[in-house]
């Protein structure tokens, strides 16, 4: 070995970016990080969707469903569009496409037609000069409902006799991770803990509400500008609704006031391009935080039941689990985010012996989507109070257990795939055993103190 390289391994120096950086420089810890396009956030420079204007601009609002199941035996929306100012009034018999949309199975609808699944489904949407006209149009709007039983927990909607929320059944999917012998897993334990978990539904709360703006350019192609975290997946589903070919559409990603999965679902763009395409003039819409909270995706809410063991040096030996997750009245990403956390409810530890099974089910709760971190956060909850509880049964560091059981190379994930890179839950934790020690710091759980 030359003595520049000697030199280069000796100073752990990164070669062949286009300055030479130290391994120290992609260290983290303790460092601020300064977002890109925080400055034209903080300073009020940057535009958003809601801020967009043309000349001759409409005003688009939705009427939400009151209802969180019930069949819709007519709608009245002649005093609507009697309200001076109002250019177009909506409901699905207006829709020139399907009447579907969805990021992983088209099972929603853009405007509810024979029924409706959640409290703030959209039923119609008008167009307006004003936003003071749209919402007296939407006000007079005259639905009728007959109201049907409803399901609001996964538990219950995988009931016999349970209310369907849709007609195929409330199962969206059932996800099965089995590896290894789960029985001998669990006689080689010396230690058991089971526990029942439930994780709450949560909402994304982006500073930014949804909101969109579309209109028809020169060219005759619709365009839509919208905060979204998916244009082109965007621009397939309106394609589909609007009966038009894909390249007479155009989606343009705004500037974003927070996503965190919320806007990676459609939010305004379909509703607002049916209202530029229908009047020939640009529309904006914009959702209320109320009406956000009513007609937005959200987190997953979980009840998890999990069974784990150890033997008396302090290996884990078995996991078995099950999953039910609520979805909501439409799939979004549901399939995925539950399936996830069948393959993660173990955590980032090594078993043996590994169980699960994850229900998505419909409800008639709200949508539920994705959210950062994709089920992997709700199964933390439970694997980490399960590694916890072993730990303190055996009289182990809570650290200590989770270096003897993480995951390294060699070792085989709950799928049974061998684990050979991307890999670093071991020297994660042992960075923060070396921040703990730097810093005094230990795992003991703090003293109860007595009334």
């Amino acid at each position: 070995m030359t003595g520049d390289k000697q030199a280069l391994q000796k100073e752990k120096l990164i070669v062949g970016t286009p300055q030479t950086l130290r391994e120290t420089d992609f260290d983290p810890v303790g460092k601020s990080v300064v977002r890109k396009d925080v400055i034209p956030k903080v300073t009020g420079k940057a535009i958003y969707a809601g801020d967009l204007h043309m000349p001759g601009m409409l005003i688009g609002k939705v009427l939400l469903s009151a209802q969180p199941h019930a069949l819709i035996k007519g709608i009245d929306i002649s005093a609507a569009a009697a309200v001076p100012g109002v250019k177009a009034v909506l409901t699905a018999q207006d829709i020139p496409g399907e009447n579907v949309f969805g990021i992983a199975i088209p099972d929603q609808q853009v405007l509810a037609d024979r029924k409706v699944r959640f409290i703030g489904e959209p039923v119609a949407v008008v167009a307006a000069e004003d936003a003071f006209a749209a919402e007296q149009a939407v006000s007079k709007i005259r639905v009728e409902y007959e109201p049907l039983p409803a399901v609001f927990n996964p538990i219950d909607g995988l009931k016999p006799g349970a209310p369907l929320v849709h007609e195929k059944g409330n199962i969206l999917y059932h996800t099965k991770v089995r590896k290894g012998n789960i029985e001998k897993g669990f006689d080689e334990a010396s230690v058991i803990v089971e526990n029942i978990y439930r994780t709450a539904g949560q909402d994304h709360a982006p500073i930014e509400p949804e909101a969109g703006f579309s209109w028809i350019d020169a060219e005759g192609v619709l365009n839509v500008f919208t905060s979204t975290q998916y244009a082109f997946r965007d621009r397939r589903q309106i394609a589909v609704v609007l009966n038009l070919p894909m390249n007479r559409v155009r989606v343009a990603n705004m500037t974003m006031g927070g996503g965190f999965g919320r806007k990676d679902d459609v939010t305004t763009e379909i509703l607002v391009a049916l209202l530029a395409w229908k009047t020939g003039r640009p529309v904006r819409l914009v959702y209320t935080r109320h009406e956000a909270m009513l007609t937005q995706t959200h987190r997953h809410p979980t009840y998890v039941r999990v069974r784990t063991g150890a033997n008396k040096e302090g290996r884990l030996t078995a996991m078995e689990g099950v999953i039910y997750g609520d979805t909501g009245a439409y799939s979004s990403l549901g399939i995925f985010v539950i399936k996830k956390m069948a393959l993660h409810l173990g955590g980032p530890y090594y078993y043996p012996n590994y169980k699960s099974d994850s229900f998505s089910v419909y409800t008639n709760n709200p949508i539920y989507g994705p959210f950062r971190g994709f089920g992997v956060l709700q199964a933390a909850v439970s694997h980490e109070g399960q590694i916890d509880e072993l730990a303190e049964k055996l009289g182990m560091d809570p650290l200590e257990f989770r270096l003897k059981n993480c995951l390294r190379p060699g070792l085989s994930f709950s799928t049974g795939q061998v684990m050979t890179e991307a890999c670093g839950i071991g020297a994660t934790l042992e960075r923060l055993q070396q921040y703990m020690v730097e810093n005094g710091l230990s795992f003991e759980r703090p003293q109860e103190v007595s009334a």
